[in-house]
């Protein structure tokens, strides 16, 4: 029976392990995504604090909208945008640009689902 715990212990232990590290990895994956030129280049508009540069601080994102709502936003921004879902009218009503037809963020090309995924666990990060 000890013998057991302690396999059933190590077991859950070592899992844990894993998922952090698979965690880690992607939100290591999502900052360089984040930081690149090519690929996002999100940096130029967004804060990762709290400090609003042409597109709000992303700080707490992750809690303000579900991943579900982001995953959408970086898809289409724009047809998200028109959406005038609750999410988009207080991301409206914070950036005082309740009256604007389109919203400014430019996506430099179609980002694929792994790499949303990967930059919604870097903006998890930013709590």
């Amino acid at each position: 029976m000890k013998r057991y715990l302690i396999v059933l212990s190590l077991l859950v232990f070592g899992c844990t392990l894993l998922s952090y590290s698979y965690a880690s990895a992607d939100a290591a994956k999502g900052e360089a995504i984040f930081n690149d030129l090519k690929a996002g280049n999100c940096k130029t508009c967004h804060d990762t604090g709290e400090k609003r540069k042409v597109g709000p601080g992303l700080k707490g994102d992750t809690t303000r909208h579900s991943k579900e709502w982001l995953v959408k936003w970086l898809n289409d921004p724009q047809a998200t945008w028109e959406s005038n879902d609750p999410d988009v009218l207080d991301l409206k009503k914070r950036m005082k640009k309740e009256d604007k037809p389109k919203t400014a963020m430019k996506l430099p090309g179609k980002l694929s689902e792994e790499q949303i995924a990967n930059v919604i666990d870097y903006l998890d990060t930013l709590k």
